[in-house]
């Protein structure tokens, strides 16, 4: 039997082999997407695990792998044109992966320019993070690619949600404006957000929207991303519908985990004591989403919901610690490999899920039962 934090620890020992002398860390190919990835991604999940070991054993050698971390990331090869973070390397996709690969790069550079007292990080997490236009009324954020090509509405809901929790980091060092772009975002959620009919979040960003605005928005190029949204939520075969849920259930726990992130840094917004907010968690505490879970290619292999889940219930205060830890030791027993010391069994992006263990920085600590 051993800890979390001690799992943490002898995880961030292992990745300091694994750090190169510009700072990175080995890059993955987005886990069941097959995207290859720069070093970004995971230099930025690494940065975060490496200030939470130094935290755990006062050891400056944690300190200063996250120091090189940091300035990987502000480097000319993660940001190439000065603009956003450069993820990933597929030329059918964008380079920056959406909104969510700069909300991982400006979560970890936020975290460091707090513990590291880095003001630079602080700066250029706040001017990454103000460069992506927002539309007052929708309380949505564009696209920005690399080469600073606008590039329209980040179509996925969970894209949005985690550059809002971004900003919510890094609006402890940066202008007012951060801040209220985060809470604007956050008051006009209930409209953003869209559920099944059992509380599980669905996938696509369909903000809610009568005929006559629907209508309005075919006008302007900047909101036909969203029509296009709502006219698939209709017109896409049975099929195509089970494969959204099944990719919902596997993102579920990581929408809980940008929820939790934001309810840290926003406790008193009035979204938290909504029926909306209760019919999620309603969802997440059921045996029809751990069952969901079970065999879910964007689940335990890929997005960690033993930790992302505890992380949910520890912020809003449900279920009991039993549970918690039982949802923390499922996940360790399905991925982490005790020889090597990472997170690397029982996916086929080694590099990327290894890195997803600073996810559980920001749990309690629990105890770990390894066979």
């Amino acid at each position: 039997m051993t800890s979390l934090s001690d799992i943490l620890a002898s995880s961030a020992e292992a990745g300091l082999s694994l750090q190169r002398s510009d700072g990175s860390m080995p890059a993955g190919h987005n886990g069941p997407y097959h995207d290859p990835e720069t070093p970004v991604r995971n230099t930025s999940h690494w940065l975060v695990t490496f200030l939470k070991a130094h935290e755990l054993t006062d050891e400056n050698r944690f300190r200063q792998a996250a120091s090189d971390a940091v300035s990987y990331l502000l480097s000319e090869e993660a940001r190439p044109h000065g603009h956003t973070f450069e993820h990933r390397q597929n030329d059918t996709k964008d380079r920056c992966n959406g909104l969510m690969g700069q909300a991982w790069s400006l979560e970890a550079l936020a975290l460091a320019a707090r513990a590291l007292d880095n003001e630079r990080a602080a700066a250029v997490a706040a001017d990454v993070f103000l460069s992506h236009p927002f539309c007052d009324k929708l309380k949505l954020w564009q696209r920005v690619d690399t080469d600073g090509t606008i590039l329209g509405f980040d179509r996925t809901f969970n894209h949005q949600l985690w550059f809002a929790a971004s900003g919510g980091l890094v609006a402890h060092t940066a202008p007012q404006e951060v801040s209220q772009r985060v809470r604007d975002f956050l008051d006009s959620l209930p409209s953003t957000i869209d559920l099944y009919e059992n509380g599980l979040i669905r996938h696509p960003l369909r903000p809610s929207m009568d005929l006559s605005e629907l209508a309005e928005s075919v006008t302007h190029d900047v909101h036909r991303s969203m029509v296009r949204n709502h006219l698939l939520h209709y017109l896409r075969p049975p099929r195509s519908k089970r494969r959204l849920r099944i990719k919902a259930e596997g993102y579920h726990s990581f929408n809980l985990y940008a929820l939790a992130i934001l309810a840290r840094e926003f406790p008193s917004h009035s979204i938290w004591s909504t029926d909306l907010l209760s019919d999620i968690l309603e969802y997440t505490l059921s045996e029809e989403f751990r069952e969901a879970t079970t065999d879910n290619k964007f689940s335990y292999p890929y997005n960690p919901p033993g930790f992302e889940v505890p992380a949910a219930m520890e912020t809003f205060s449900v279920g009991s610690y039993k549970e918690r830890e039982m949802w923390v030791n499922e996940q360790i027993q399905h991925s982490f490999d005790p020889n090597a010391n990472l997170l690397t069994r029982g996916t086929d992006d080694k590099q990327t899920h290894a890195a997803r263990l600073y996810e559980a920085t920001r749990l309690d600590d629990y105890e770990i039962y390894l066979d």
